[in-house]
């Protein structure tokens, strides 16, 4: 520890220090109070999915430890775009910035500790959004799917006979593990009109498909009944394994699915939507360096204006930002632009904003200089 306090010493001034500082204090509780309205929404959700039975009571922390993880990598951003706003317009409105600059200590200096603050930050966010967090999402997932499979079957008993909702399966199972999961001596009957099917296994179990959300009941060492008992086509089956299709997987089981992918298998995959999904994660990061630098323009406000002036065209900026970049992750899905385009259309665009709005006054004078001549010419 004094060796590291030594090097800080060295390499950053007071002024240093106490900017940072306030950064990574306003980060902490921004993206603290962030994180709490997340979590607090999350498990109302869960609640109510556990009230209606469709999900197990008893995993609800579990998944909602997965699902407050798996937030921060969103959460991150908007908290340090936050965190430099509000530190850099209370020191504005009481009068620090301008002490400072009094002192003989340029902006140069300001902008130095906002990038090495949004730098660290965007590399933990890259390392959060590329690697931690899709593992986070897939252990949810699986879990999330687990759960309701076993809501579906908590009606199961072992030796008695079980209807469908829509009444065209009757099972029955002679024996059931803890989870419901696992049966011995299975029999289902699916009416089918004139030719009913029956399946008699000696075991079975439930299943579900990572990429669909698919649910199967996947039967072994049995047989398939097709038609009625003594009609000349009447079909007899002999099988090992034998899948059913339970219920099918919607379109948010492949999304959620699909977020949970790692990024090298996405990168192995290689088709518009893996890619759009890996510049949607590397975004996170490059949007976290470019808002920590657009909140050092809206901090800026004027004397009267109060330290939230800029709070409001701040939002503004961050939703019209984000929903660019979705609006770039579905035309990259659905082959409209090119991947290797994407989102990199949208992060220039910011540069270019911020650009001049850090030389206004350069623009301010050549627009007054260009007026007269375009004038003069006419």
């Amino acid at each position: 520890m004094p060796a590291i306090r030594k090097i800080i010493c060295a390499n950053f001034l007071v002024i240093d220090r106490y900017l940072l500082r306030e950064f990574s204090l306003n980060l902490i509780a921004v993206t603290g109070v962030l994180w709490l309205i997340y979590v607090a929404t999350r498990f109302s959700r869960y609640l109510g999915q556990a009230a209606l039975g469709n999900l197990p009571g008893e995993v609800i922390f579990t998944l909602l430890g997965y699902s407050s993880l798996g937030a921060l990598s969103l959460l991150l951003p908007i908290g340090a775009f936050l965190a430099v706003l509000l530190a850099l317009g209370r020191m504005n409105s009481d009068s620090e910035l301008t002490v400072i600059a009094a002192c003989g200590i340029p902006n140069q200096r300001v902008i130095r500790n906002v990038a090495i603050f949004s730098i660290s930050t965007a590399l933990v966010v890259a390392m959060l959004s590329l690697a931690i967090v899709p593992n986070v999402l897939s252990g949810r997932y699986e879990l999330e799917q687990r759960a309701k499979m076993a809501a579906d079957t908590s009606g199961l008993v072992a030796g008695s006979f079980k209807e469908s909702r829509d009444g065209s399966w009757t099972f029955y199972s002679q024996g059931l593990s803890n989870d419901n999961q696992k049966m011995e001596s299975v029999f289902i009957e699916i009416d089918r009109g004139e030719r009913p099917l029956i399946f008699r296994a000696k075991r079975g179990r439930f299943d579900i498909d990572s990429q669909t959300g698919n649910k199967y009941l996947v039967l072994e060492d049995g047989y398939r009944y097709e038609g009625q008992a003594g009609d000349k086509n009447f079909v007899i089956f002999e099988f090992e394994t034998h899948s059913l299709l339970v219920e099918k997987g919607g379109d948010k089981q492949v999304r959620d699915r699909h977020k949970s992918l790692s990024t090298s298998d996405l990168w192995t995959r290689g088709e518009n939507k893996d890619l759009a999904e890996i510049q949607w994660r590397i975004s996170a990061a490059i949007m976290t360096v470019l808002l920590c630098f657009f909140a050092m323009h809206f901090a800026n406000t004027g004397p009267r204006q109060g330290r939230y002036a800029g709070l409001l065209p701040a939002i503004l900026l961050y939703i019209i930002y984000s929903n660019l970049l979705g609006i770039s992750r579905a035309w990259v899905a659905k082959g409209v632009i090119s991947p290797w385009l994407g989102g990199l259309w949208v992060h220039l665009l910011l540069i270019v904003v911020l650009l001049l709005l850090f030389n206004q006054q350069k623009v301010s004078q050549l627009w007054v200089q260009y007026k007269p001549n375009k004038g003069h010419q006419s």
